[in-house]
């Protein structure tokens, strides 16, 4: 049985679904951000705030991220890092972020969430769908080209988690590398450089969230994948939350780990994408990963997380 339930925060509507497993909640006017994401069960909020707690508020476009609210999971389409592609000057994050979102009060009714946004400088409509079935959270997508062109995009999802002792990351075993996009406080500097995973050096553990020392952090992508599947996973508490969504939609996981060196915050992320790296125009003109829509078409895809399932029996170790 899935329950609907509203709440303020800091003078925005948040909308909610939680059943006896899970609980999340969004704001469709801060980007259809998602602001928690709780197993009810063992009481563990995986979406981050910081540790002042944070407040809402709304950015503009153009905007940086780092002046952003830093709270919970944001869409990014149709870039990651700002440049200028296809004649337009797309903005840090992307453009759905700083944007409110329309809101489907009668699919809220019937115990879904769903938002759409006609992205304010690129000719894309996006649109999201969040259900709840058991222990997964499920996220529907679609995005249509209005315009008269081909237009070229990224898409990633931008979870900022919470990091917790005893956390370990878990990807397919058919992943025995990662590529590098930036590093702070690391020896690795070139963008597309190979690093074994999960210990690149005898002092770092990727996997456990260890860079081996404080005021680091990291930015990796997966080579092309064959398996959409990732987790994190706690053997001390029996918490996980796992990650599943199709390959041949979605080719590309991005992990970002923060041990401090971004404003003295400690989270992490596992962010499904369609491509890499995170300038659109880098990922057009040198990876040639990205995703193009044909005039008048569209792209769906879909997301699952799924909580307190951890690794077992998914093919990933």
């Amino acid at each position: 049985m899935v329950e609907t339930f509203t709440r303020s925060a800091d003078g925005f509507t948040c909308y909610g679904l939680r059943n006896e497993v899970v609980e999340v909640v969004v704001v469709p006017e801060l980007g259809a951000k998602m602001l928690s994401l709780r197993n009810r069960q063992s009481g563990r909020e995986w979406m981050w705030t910081p540790p002042d707690g944070g407040s809402l508020f709304r950015n503009r476009l153009g905007d940086l991220f780092d002046n952003s609210t830093k709270i919970g999971a944001d869409e990014c389409i149709p870039t990651i890092m700002p440049c200028r592609w296809q004649g337009r000057e797309l903005v840090d994050h992307g453009e759905a972020w700083t944007e409110a979102w329309t809101f489907d009060e009668t699919a809220f009714a019937a115990g879904k969430l769903v938002t759409a946004l006609r992205l304010p400088v690129s000719p894309l409509l996006f649109e999201r769908s969040l259900v709840l079935a058991g222990a997964t959270v499920r996220l529907d997508y679609r995005v249509t080209n209005l315009a008269e062109d081909a237009t070229d995009y990224l898409w990633a999802f931008h979870p900022l988690m919470a990091i917790h002792d005893g956390d370990r990351i878990v990807l397919p075993t058919d992943l025995p590398t990662l590529i590098l996009d930036s590093a702070e406080g690391l020896p690795w500097r070139e963008r597309g450089l190979e690093l074994p995973w999960p210990n690149p050096s005898a002092t770092v553990a990727l996997d456990l969230l260890d860079l081996g020392g404080v005021d680091r952090c990291i930015k990796l992508f997966s080579p092309l994948l064959k398996t959409g599947q990732a987790a994190i996973v706690n053997e001390r508490t029996g918490d996980a939350v796992h990650f599943s969504f199709d390959a041949a939609q979605l080719n590309t996981l991005g992990i970002w780990i923060n041990r401090g060196a971004w404003n003295g915050y400690h989270h992490v992320a596992l962010e499904p994408g369609n491509g890499a790296p995170d300038p659109l125009d880098v990922a057009v003109r040198e990876w040639q990963r990205f995703a193009r829509l044909d005039p008048g078409a569209s792209h769906a895809w879909w997301v699952e997380m799924g909580l307190g399932i951890g690794d077992r029996g998914l093919g990933i170790g």
